[in-house]
């Protein structure tokens, strides 16, 4: 396993769970360093009206996710506060409206402005939708419950730069140095497993995320659910309010800027001037603030990808007719790199989505059914996006 996050330490544990060893390398020295590592992540289910794959996804992923979370310490590592996205204009109203006669009342419902207010505990402008079952994590306490299983052997400070097939092994090495030796790899390193050629070509891309730490004040306590709406405030872990998320596209720099803790503030701002208020954000100087950037990892579709990898190029040549005519079905089997698998791609959904896809991983290699339908799974193939690349490759 290369990569100490959420989807490693999940596809771990999956295994470890089958009777796997598991080797789990982390480059840090310790898990969930990166984007699995903020204080607080949000358990938020951006759904469809329209039961796309990924409204499938996230629905059974938070289900299985939930499940999970009951073994950990409520209040410090977790807590189902509930999560309310609020309607703050007249379309994102009509998308909720939407969703709440698609879906049932204990999984979300609409809140009337009144209600919302009275539920969250400050003051709001907006009435929205608000999901139960929801509320916030503490990534790293899943990351470590998840590898204490005692198939699991954490390795840290290992940074695998190359992988090499020897005699049907895969071998894991750091340049110098083979680090471990397995029939299967799972590459679960967000966007840094582009630096091997069997999933070079996959379109992963990195995106920078900052969060803003607030400590909590004795008015600002009363917040007693997440609140989303361009960006989301927790209630307080450990007396400090975690507020987020910034999006830069551009940026590969990972140190915190005060300009994008000026853009978190002015998300609160959107979100709650009361709570803005009783946190005396707006007399803090932002060079004092405190918080920390990391790099979410997602894919074209928002899906994530998961599964075993094909050797790229042999791929291409075994189905090329794809590209004259689409409609052709080669009975030809998949050229397979053998024990390859990657699990990535989860954006900002990693706690409901890298769960559940450790069980689906397992569920391959296992020949077991999978837990999710297969026509969600094939939409979270690897394979997806060369088969598209060829049938594209037509016009």
């Amino acid at each position: 396993m290369i990569g100490g996050g959420l989807a490693g330490c999940a596809s771990a544990t999956s295994l470890a769970a089958r009777g796997w060893q598991v080797q789990l390398l982390e480059r840090h020295d310790q898990l969930a360093q990166e984007a699995s590592g903020n204080p607080q992540g949000v358990l938020y289910l951006k759904l469809s009206a329209h039961g796309t794959a990924l409204s499938q996804m996230i629905l059974s992923g938070f289900g299985y996710t939930r499940r999970q979370l009951e073994h950990l310490q409520r209040g410090l590592d977790w807590d189902g506060c509930g999560v309310l996205q609020l309607a703050f204009n007249t379309k994102e109203a009509e998308r909720q409206a939407q969703l709440a006669a698609a879906f049932p009342a204990d999984l979300l419902h609409v809140l009337d402005q009144p209600h919302a207010q009275a539920l969250a505990g400050i003051g709001l402008e907006h009435g929205g939708l608000f999901y139960p079952e929801g509320g916030w994590v503490h990534p790293p306490a899943l990351c470590q419950w998840q590898a204490k299983h005692s198939q699991i052997q954490v390795m840290t400070h290992q940074e695998v730069l190359e992988l090499r097939r020897v005699d049907q092994q895969w071998q894991a090495w750091d340049g110098e140095r083979m680090l471990a030796s397995a029939a299967v790899v799972i590459l679960a390193g967000a966007a840094e497993i582009k630096r091997f050629p069997a999933s070079a070509e996959l379109p992963l891309k990195r995106i920078r995320g900052q969060i803003t730490r607030l400590p909590q004040t004795a008015h600002s306590q009363s917040l007693a659910t997440v609140v989303c709406a361009e960006g989301y405030v927790a209630p307080p872990r450990q007396g400090e309010h975690t507020l987020g998320a910034s999006f830069d596209f551009k940026s590969q720099d990972l140190t915190p800027t005060t300009a994008e803790h000026a853009g978190n503030l002015a998300m609160l701002r959107e979100i709650s001037s009361d709570l803005l208020q009783r946190l005396n954000a707006e007399q803090l100087p932002l060079d004092s603030l405190q918080g920390r950037a990391a790099f979410r990892c997602t894919s074209p579709d928002y899906l994530p990808i998961v599964g075993p990898l094909a050797d790229p190029e042999a791929f291409a040549e075994t189905y090329a007719a794809l590209g004259k005519d689409a409609r052709q079905v080669p009975d030809l089997p998949c050229p397979w790199l053998d024990g390859l698998y990657i699990n990535s791609g989860h954006g900002s959904r990693g706690l409901i989505t890298a769960p559940l896809s450790g069980e689906l991983l397992a569920a391959w290699l296992e020949n077991e059914p999978l837990p999710l339908p297969r026509s969600v799974a094939e939409a979270c193939h690897p394979n997806r996006f060369a088969l598209r690349r060829l049938i594209r490759g037509k016009a």
